[in-house]
């Protein structure tokens, strides 16, 4: 029996269960559904913020350049015009820049003259965004201020004035980023800097979730000792179905994958998923493929409750679940299957690069070839 016709007969046999393939499919598209039924409401791009300039200076419309330039829908608006606005829910919050705002004779500290009041709207959430966006920015205008100001100090910036001393940083600045330097600012503000970082579960949790549920399932599916006995009594067989078994659970996830993606995509176009999608989730795949195998030396009586305690554990502790801290992610959470996947693609720091994680995967599917050679219960 060749490779292909048996790795046919193993789908077949994966292909029996519709309702565990519907179950897998259906749930996490019903599941993304009902988290894109707000996609438009809680785009950032929809959140309405105006600001109101009554300083009309340099620095003034240095902000609102910043503002402008930040990926929010900022808008000019008038004194008059930001109360009914706010009423009506039109605006989710509004900044005044004063008068004398980056004027550093106005004050004893630089930072009191990038103050801005800052009217909240009726959604907090949305709020808390805007009024975000604009701290980052009179930050960033502030931070400059108090650099120009120790610049003044030292010598050679006698008779320089502070548009010339700006114009030096924003090229020295350029020259940084160029040569590979990372320049960013970190806000802390009262209590919250003290609270521990959060690792948000990004959109495509869902998708790692299925995807490990449908192939350890399937996994166990073909696991079958009887079967196995039969087709490894042939010469040759044990690893004819070793390769069959792992290639037709390849090809079952790649369509589920596929699927589920794609269905995802057609009902909710704007959703967008990371670049390195496609192969992360491949190599995902790869290590479910090797947990089943590792799980199928197990007697088939006791495979069920160790192999769904391994698996939640492991999704657990990757972050599929909930916000995990920081501090977890960068100390257990990236060493697991699923929290080296969801590390990747929402940009963390991971334990193993891709292609060191794609051979890692394969070498557990070798020892599990291996040690399946030398199982008793697999051998008959």
């Amino acid at each position: 029996m060749n490779l292909l016709r048996l790795t046919g007969i193993k789908l077949k046999m994966i292909g029996r269960h519709p309702l565990l393939l519907a179950v897998c499919l259906l749930v996490p598209i019903l599941l993304s559904l009902l988290a894109g039924a707000t996609v438009d409401r809680n785009n950032v791009a929809n959140l309405k913020a105006a600001y109101v300039d009554l300083a009309e200076n340099r620095e003034s419309r240095m902000l609102t350049a910043m503002l402008d330039q930040s990926g929010l829908s900022w808008e000019r608006r008038t004194e008059g015009e930001i109360a009914r606005d706010l009423e009506l829910g039109q605006l989710d919050g509004v900044i005044v820049i004063p008068p004398g705002f980056g004027d550093p004779s106005a004050a004893i500290l630089i930072d009191d003259v990038y103050v801005c009041d800052f009217i909240p709207g009726k959604n907090r959430t949305a709020s808390d965004l805007i009024r975000e966006n604009y701290l980052v920015a009179a930050l960033a205008l502030a931070s400059e201020a108090k650099l120009q100001k120790d610049l003044f100090t030292m010598e050679g910036a006698a008779g320089m004035t502070r548009e010339e001393m700006a114009e030096g940083l924003e090229e020295r600045a350029k020259e940084a980023v160029e040569e590979g330097a990372v320049l960013k600012i970190v806000i802390r503000e009262g209590d919250k800097g003290q609270a521990l970082p959060l690792v948000q579960v990004p959109d495509v949790a869902v998708e790692v979730l299925f995807l490990s549920v449908f192939s350890l399932l399937s996994s166990l599916m073909l696991a079958d000792a009887a079967t196995q006995h039969r087709i490894r009594s042939l010469k040759g067989g044990f690893t004819r179905d070793f390769l069959s078994s792992q290639l037709a659970l390849f090809l079952a996830g790649v369509i589920q994958l596929t699927l589920m993606a794609g269905i995802g995509k057609l009902l909710m176009p704007e959703v967008t998923r990371p670049a390195n999608y496609v192969p992360v989730m491949g190599v995902l795949l790869l290590f479910m493929l090797a947990f089943g195998q590792w799980i199928a030396l197990l007697p088939g009586q006791s495979r069920f409750v160790p192999a769904s305690l391994l698996l939640f554990a492991s999704l657990l502790a990757g972050g599929t679940f909930i916000s995990l801290p920081v501090f977890w992610m960068n100390k257990i959470g990236r060493f697991t299957p699923h929290g080296w996947a969801l590390a990747s693609m929402t940009g963390l720091k991971t334990a193993l690069s891709l292609p060191l994680a794609a051979l890692a995967a394969i070498l557990l599917l070798l020892l599990a070839f291996v040690f399946q050679g030398r199982s008793r219960h697999l051998a008959g």
